[in-house]
């Protein structure tokens, strides 16, 4: 697939797994008409793996991380599972590093469509595929937009609750004797 191409999918169950020569944090999130999840609870993630239709599957450090969708146990209102993914460790950009996406057939594991985004360079968090109901039929769209900001500026842009860390206590001078 290349950057903003769609294909139907011919399986009612499917999981995008993200692949790279760094591990990645791969999560999804569903979204409704107006591009938001309807709660935190539509944020899938290693901490929070399954949701209405939605699980993440870890591929345990051997196999990527995925993101399984059953197309059929969507809730109504859902429009659209985004996955992202993003490198695991701190501060690692995408400079460097390829990684491919690949929808599959979960129930068979036969792929179905992969996409490398374009060259990356300092994105932190990536927008990778798109699975997306248009006119009663599931379609998965390449997409391969990259944030800056981390897998936090895409929670926020889809209207996640992202708690900041409480800033440090200011050290105490202490009091002239």
């Amino acid at each position: 697939m290349t950057p903003g191409s769609n294909i139907p999918l011919s399986a009612a169950r499917v999981a995008v797994d993200v692949a790279a020569p760094v591990r990645l944090d791969v999560s999804g999130l569903l979204l409704t008409a107006d591009g938001k999840v309807r709660s935190d609870d539509d944020f899938i993630f290693y901490n929070q793996p399954s949701g209405p239709g939605v699980t993440y599957r870890s591929g345990g450090g051997s196999a990527p991380d995925a993101i399984v969708v059953d197309t059929t146990a969507v809730p109504a209102g859902i429009e659209k599972i985004v996955v992202t993914a993003s490198p695991d460790a701190a501060g690692q950009t995408f400079q460097g590093v390829e990684p491919t996406a690949t929808v599959r057939n979960a129930d068979d594991g036969s792929a179905l469509a992969t996409f490398t985004p374009p060259q990356l360079g300092s994105e932190t968090a990536l927008l990778v595929i798109e699975i997306y109901l248009r006119n009663g039929a599931w379609k998965a769209r390449a997409v391969g937009q990259g944030y800056a900001n981390g897998l936090a500026g895409i929670a926020t842009d889809f209207g996640v609750s992202v708690e900041e860390p409480a800033p440090a206590p200011a050290a105490q001078t202490p009091a002239p004797a």
